[in-house]
């Protein structure tokens, strides 16, 4: 089908020239998908609708109840595609031109506290199993540099710099659109990184171009680390497999589960920073935003900590 053939073609600029990570790409896939069916409903298509069609549609997810975030997405991704569509000379008017994206709700980054982030990392660091090692490992480079959880888990090995057995305190990070980016690594990151790979190469990793090999599931049995044979392909640990691995300790130190998410540190990294008084530029950097409007939604955060302290050591507030 048509449809089907130009979505395709539109998925496959996103990710060949515009270099969009495989989750955007994905994201946007879902949401043509959705967007065809609707239109398929109203014995149209893709190439054929019009901005009253448009309308409906959005007028529909409306209807459902769909957060504005969602539907700012949903708005761009026709936006691009339709832009794409004139582009190539496919239509000849672009019925998304006047379209304009709801304000998207301002909700404030979760983050963890200092106390529970040290907490954390102080009970996983007396774990000397296969699984604490790695994991160790694993939130302490991510609180040490902020991450993306897709950056962290798609590390390879030729991101941590060296020279001869002594580790840079830098590592090269693939990030957002391919763009590459320093990432600081502190002491004590520097310091399980390098029992991490130790016991990788006791594990029989050391071939696998991924930082973090996932083919085989880490032993929680403490100082038993046994030689393993990297199965069938050369994989890395999912996104989902650590966010499960994060659950797992998070429970163990008595913080609620559905607080600990890997995106939560990368919160917790800006917001401890920003209170310690971090450059918002710097911050910026650090976490790889190609615009600054992303990076500030950290000072709302900040206001709200300063109006807290006003409020609860001001002398009138006494009254």
């Amino acid at each position: 089908m048509a449809d089907d053939f130009y979505i395709q073609n539109f998925l496959q600029k996103l990710k060949v020239e515009d270099g969009l990570s495989l989750n955007t790409t994905l994201s946007y896939g879902k949401d043509l998908e959705l967007f065809a069916k609707f239109i398929s409903k109203k014995n149209s298509s893709l190439e054929k609708a019009d901005s009253d069609l448009i309308k409906d549609y959005l007028y529909q997810l409306h209807q459902d109840n769909l957060r504005s975030a969602s539907v700012a997405r949903k708005i761009s991704c026709l936006k691009n595609f339709y832009k794409f569509l004139e582009n190539e000379n496919i239509i000849k008017g672009n019925p998304t031109i006047y379209l304009e994206a709801p304000k998207r709700d301002a909700k404030l980054p979760k983050f963890l506290s200092e106390t529970e982030m040290f907490k954390m990392l102080n009970e996983i660091n007396l774990d000397k199993s296969e699984f604490g090692i790695k994991l160790s490992c694993m939130l302490e480079m991510l609180y040490a540099a902020g991450l993306r959880v897709s950056e962290l888990v798609t590390l390879p090995l030729s991101a941590i710099q060296s020279e001869g057995e002594t580790l840079r305190n830098y590592m090269i990070v693939n990030g957002k659109g391919s763009k590459e980016r320093i990432a600081p690594l502190n002491k004590a990151a520097i310091a399980k990184l390098l029992e991490y790979l130790a016991m990788r190469k006791k594990l029989g990793q050391e071939n696998s171009k991924w930082l973090f090999v996932g083919t085989i599931r880490a032993n929680k049995k403490s100082a038993e680390i046994i030689h393993k044979k990297i199965l069938t392909s050369d994989t890395h640990l999912t996104r989902q497999r650590f966010h499960q691995m994060l659950k797992e300790l998070a429970a163990r130190v008595g913080i609620d589960p559905k607080k600990v998410h890997p995106h939560v540190i990368r919160h917790s990294f800006a917001t401890h920073l920003l209170n310690s008084g971090v450059d918002l530029r710097v911050l910026q950097e650090l976490l790889g935003h190609s615009d600054i409007a992303t990076t500030e939604i950290y000072t709302h955060i900040l206001n709200s900590k300063l109006v807290d302290l006003v409020f609860k050591h001001h002398p009138l507030a006494k009254n």
